[in-house]
């Protein structure tokens, strides 16, 4: 959910200003809210369902802070849900928004060093429980704003100042924050760098297939070149899979993160896929659902493979046997 939130704003046609007592949380369904400074190095983002429900994801990378066992930085990041509800009209141009319940999906002050990286747990940035926060609509007059909504808004970053908003905003005054609401068809749209493609076709562009377990279906297949990074997703008996290959130059025991997928594990352990060494991890992803991920690296054409799944019966799930039908040795049977 990141975006170049000057652009954007640049870009919006300005919107009729919305009738307040037609104001509900159905308005949102397809609306994404940033709450950023617009440098990209941190953001807080939100979706709100139509029952006021909502979940989010805060990011904070930040470079400079390294050390002799991450030299690439530190990245402070969470995800959350929670509970929001609609209060009272205070005006023709808002409405109060209460934060019923704020929930973390993982414990805070949690570390791990990855692949270079140092990343941190953190509490959700922007949002507090019991907040009280105000909603403006579109076309409400910058009069309206103080110093700081005028900035959270980005109505400075454009290169003629409005004199309304032109896009939906959410204030905290207790937390200093401003989260703009746009509408997902209004984004500035960056390239897609995966390329849908047929299992023959990923074959050939990859170099090896994908095995399909017994079972799966709705099978997709996916190619990233710039990456070289192959991907096949697939459902199993209700659970969501995705299958990823790539090349890498790494040392027998090594494993490198190709799966998209981060999380502070509550279960590792090492695992054989076939004859490569590996490793089995296992999180808590929310309140019924767990992921778990398999990783292994064939050594001889230094190729590393991940599998993972969301599912909400890990005891039921054998991932490593799904990964044995997955992998498709270059070496043939050994």
């Amino acid at each position: 959910m990141k975006k170049t939130i000057v652009l954007l704003l640049a870009l919006m046609l300005m919107s009729v200003a919305a009738h307040a007592e037609d104001v509900s949380f159905a308005q949102f369904e397809k609306t994404e809210w940033s709450f950023s400074s617009g440098a990209g190095a941190w953001s807080t983002d939100l979706r709100i369902a139509k029952d006021g429900s909502f979940i989010g994801e805060f990011h904070d990378s930040e470079m400079g802070e390294t050390g002799e066992a991450y030299p690439d930085g530190t990245i402070y990041a969470c995800s959350f849900s929670g509970q929001m509800s609609l209060g009272k009209q205070v005006d023709e141009h808002s409405w109060e928004i209460r934060i019923d319940k704020l929930t973390p999906d993982e414990t805070p002050g949690q570390e791990i060093i990855e692949d270079g990286m140092r990343m941190i747990t953190a509490e959700p940035y922007g949002l507090t429980e019991g907040d009280v926060m105000r909603l403006y609509l579109p076309g409400t007059p910058v009069e309206k704003l103080t110093e700081e909504m005028r900035m959270w808004s980005h109505l400075y970053d454009l290169e003629e100042a409005p004199t309304a908003l032109n896009s939906w905003f959410l204030y905290s005054e207790k937390n200093d924050s401003g989260f703009v609401g746009c509408e997902m068809e209004d984004f500035v749209q960056l390239a897609n760098p995966w390329k849908t493609v047929t299992a023959e076709q990923l074959e050939q562009l990859a170099g090896l297939p994908f095995g399909v377990p017994e079972g799966a279906e709705n099978l997709v297949y996916r190619w990233m070149e710039k990456s070289s990074l192959a991907e096949m997703q697939f459902t199993l008996d209700g659970d969501e899979f995705c299958a990823r290959v790539k090349p890498a130059a790494l040392k027998a025991g090594e494993i490198e993160n190709i799966s998209g997928i981060y999380f502070f594990w509550d279960h590792e352990e090492a695992v054989k896929v076939g004859y490569c060494e590996g490793t089995l991890s296992l999180a808590k992803a929310g309140s019924e659902d767990w992921v778990e991920l398999c990783q292994w690296y064939d050594v001889a054409p230094g190729l590393m493979y991940s599998l993972s799944v969301y599912t909400t019966d890990p005891d039921g799930l054998d991932l490593k046997a799904v990964a044995e039908t997955v992998f498709v040795p270059a070496q043939g049977d050994v």
